[in-house]
């Protein structure tokens, strides 16, 4: 498991780097998950270790929201006064999300399920 951690880590970090060098207008950690799917398409290997890092992030994955609730809740005399537009923007986000996360499978399930001989006759 600490191959496929550090993997992970050290593609965010060279992600980050990258984004401040290059002054890319996206953060740091999306051009790391840009670097780590071309090392994955690159790889093409089963990783057993990357699974287990994978599930270990899942199983936690609600612990990751905390830092940012405990914020929220400490600097509430900050966000209150825009509490309705964020609550809306994240709404929104969440929809536009899901929409384009429901388009771009509905469109590699059609292009990777092989068609079926009932359907091709007339």
């Amino acid at each position: 498991m600490l191959g496929a951690l550090t993997l992970i880590i050290g593609l965010q970090v060279l992600g980050t780097l990258l984004a401040e060098l290059l002054a890319l207008p996206v953060p740091g950690p999306v051009v790391g998950m840009v670097l780590f799917l071309l090392v994955l398409a690159v790889m093409r290997g089963h990783w057993q270790e990357l699974e287990q890092v994978n599930n270990f992030f899942l199983a936690n994955l609600s612990l990751l929201f905390v830092p940012a609730a405990v914020g929220i809740v400490s600097h509430l005399d900050l966000v209150s006064p825009i509490l309705g537009r964020l609550v809306l923007v994240l709404v929104v986000s969440l929809l536009a999300g899901l929409v384009v996360a429901s388009w771009v499978f509905a469109r590699l399930a059609r292009r990777f399920t092989p068609a079926r001989e009932e359907e091709l006759l007339p």
